[in-house]
């Protein structure tokens, strides 16, 4: 099977018959993206790829019971999060959430004068405390919404919650947040 402009569907359902180029291709297509999620989870690396190995090696041993999907993505991404989840109550790690919003994310462009660049800066860094302070049902929102770049109905069937709390979610850290950056300008043109 020629899988490299297979669509999602084609592919899981190729997958589910046993192609194991199939199989293949959505571990190339979707690893990295895993693993990328997962360390926004927890700091502990090796954790996150041998729980991603764990994924793979289960859903191809239950192939044949999985039921038909539209997007792979978000599927693996909730099996993900529920895996680490587990092996998480049972070691009490806890999120690192100052690793969900790496200092890369936020940097200012190279282009931008000094005084652009610091501005941004202090705007970012108050944007940053601000999702420090998010719950973490809403920070975790927030990071499939606009890192992730998934849908309402993506993240609520990854979160285990509907579609509507997770638009509730991401309405009040959103808020929360616009009102981080609006006082931080107010009380930054006072010093000016």
């Amino acid at each position: 099977m020629h899988t490299t402009c297979t669509s999602d569907f084609e592919l899981w359902n190729a997958f589910r018959r046993g192609d194991a180029q199939a199989y293949e291709a959505i571990y190339r297509r979707y690893a990295p993206a895993l693993f990328s999620y997962g360390k926004r989870l927890t700091s502990d690396y090796d954790l996150v790829r041998d729980t991603i190995q764990d994924v793979f090696v289960e859903i191809w041993q239950r192939r044949e019971h999985l039921t038909d999907l539209q997007t792979i993505k978000f599927y693996l991404f909730r099996v993900l999060r529920n895996a680490l989840s587990k092996t998480r109550k049972r070691s009490d790690d806890s999120i690192d959430w100052q690793e969900i919003w790496p200092a890369e994310l936020f940097m200012p462009s190279i282009e931008s004068d000094i005084l652009e660049e610091e501005s941004r800066q202090d705007r970012l860094q108050r944007l940053r405390q601000g999702i420090d302070r998010l719950p973490e049902r809403q920070r975790e929102a927030v990071m499939l919404a606009f890192y992730d770049n998934l849908s309402n109905e993506e993240i609520g069937l990854i979160m285990g919650i509907q579609a509507q709390s997770v638009t509730n979610h991401l309405s009040r850290a959103l808020h929360f947040l616009r009102d981080v950056i609006v006082t931080w300008v107010l009380v930054f043109s006072a010093w000016i």
